[in-house]
């Protein structure tokens, strides 16, 4: 039987109380007992947790980062065998010496990227914008060909962000989070972008996902828009029911993300985060999920009712409402009074406006 250990959050704990090197048994986790040094999957872990470091402002002690010696030591040899993994080759190699490990890699690599092309290789805006970021942070420059207008363009449509499509949802954040420099410059989006960050927040907590919640809060925050009390609400119930399993994880399939982002969001408002993470060898983090799906029990319901969809909040409730369990509707009324935007939220999410119908068939005469 595995040890199982609650992650709580102890309001007399400030951050300092573990100390920096109180990370060294996470970083340990990521580098060396989830994935095979190298692989892409060990890239887009170690990438995240670093960058989110990188993010909430630390410095680490040289003893913290340096079961990373490995991979800093031979990056030469992986970028030049997996060229096509460059951004997050990059990525890794930037947030170490961030973080403060010895070394300036990171510029002679980003040279070499651009001097091989490799930045021509994308055809995704949203690949071209962490390209030109993680360039920007080592003095290159990525051809921008109006790449700015494209994003903003994206982001501005909000219907597209008050149904679910994840795709869309974390390509819009993670455009806003290349765009201000993870909150180191200033980002003034139009007003229609931010009913966009509206809407996907309106949604993450109809769904009660507090993985995409807490990347919404955290684009809110960069754009220097306010948090709304009942999305950190949830978040912070969440922090509390993360368990840390002392067992190994190797394909993944845990809510390392959730825990990574909900920490993450905690230290940029200034909770206390990462502040119990203590043990050696494989970790894997748990989090309890409810048996509802606020969500899906109401795209069933409303899809149930057909041609009598309403964009009206109130009258849909009183439609749905008996379709629907206690929770799912008490999830949606607290939606209604704490997220912002709600009813236009609900008016996009109910799918009201005219549908789909094949266009009418052309009859020629005589035949």
């Amino acid at each position: 039987m595995s040890n199982v250990v609650r992650f709580a959050h102890h309001a007399a704990q400030s951050r300092g109380a573990s100390g920096q090197g109180g990370l060294a048994p996470l970083l340990a986790c990521f580098a060396h007992h989830r994935r095979h040094l190298g692989d892409a999957f060990w890239l887009k872990e170690n990438a995240e947790v670093l960058n989110i470091l990188v993010a909430t402002g630390r410095r680490l002690p040289e003893l913290a980062l340096a079961v990373y010696q490995p991979f800093y030591e031979g990056i030469e040899a992986q970028i030049g065998f997996y060229p096509q993994y460059y951004r997050m080759l990059l990525s890794v190699t930037q947030s170490l010496e961030a973080l403060g490990y010895p070394g300036r890699k990171s510029e002679a690599l980003a040279a070499w990227i651009v001097a091989q092309g490799w930045p021509e290789i994308e055809v995704n805006d949203l690949q071209r914008a962490e390209t030109r970021y993680l360039l920007g942070r080592a003095g290159q420059t990525a051809a921008d060909d109006g790449l700015d207008d494209r994003l903003i363009r994206f982001m501005s449509r909000p219907a597209t962000f008050a149904v679910p499509n994840p795709r869309a949802a974390y390509d819009m954040l993670h455009a806003i989070f290349y765009l201000s420099h993870y909150g180191r410059r200033p980002l003034d989006l139009p007003a229609a972008a931010l009913t966009s960050l509206q809407m996907c927040g309106a949604l993450a907590h109809l769904d009660q996902d507090g993985d995409l919640l807490a990347e919404v809060c955290l684009a809110l925050r960069y754009c220097g828009q306010p948090l709304p009390p009942l999305w950190l609400d949830l978040l912070r119930r969440e922090a509390r029911s993360f368990k840390i399993d002392v067992a190994s994880c190797s394909d993944s399939a845990d809510a390392y993300h959730n825990f990574l982002v909900n920490q993450w969001l905690l230290e940029t408002i200034g909770d206390t985060a990462f502040g119990d993470i203590f043990y050696a060898g494989p970790m894997r983090f748990i989090l309890p999920r409810p048996l509802i799906s606020p969500l899906r029990e109401w795209s069933q319901a409303l899809l149930a009712l057909g041609s009598d969809r309403r964009a009206d909040w109130a009258a849909m409730r009183s439609a749905c409402a008996p379709r629907l369990s206690a929770a799912a509707v008490a999830v949606a009324d607290a939606g209604a009074e704490g997220s912002p935007g709600f009813e236009a939220f609900f008016a996009h999410f109910a799918r009201s406006a005219q549908p789909f119908a094949e266009p009418t068939k052309l009859v020629r005469i005589g035949a």
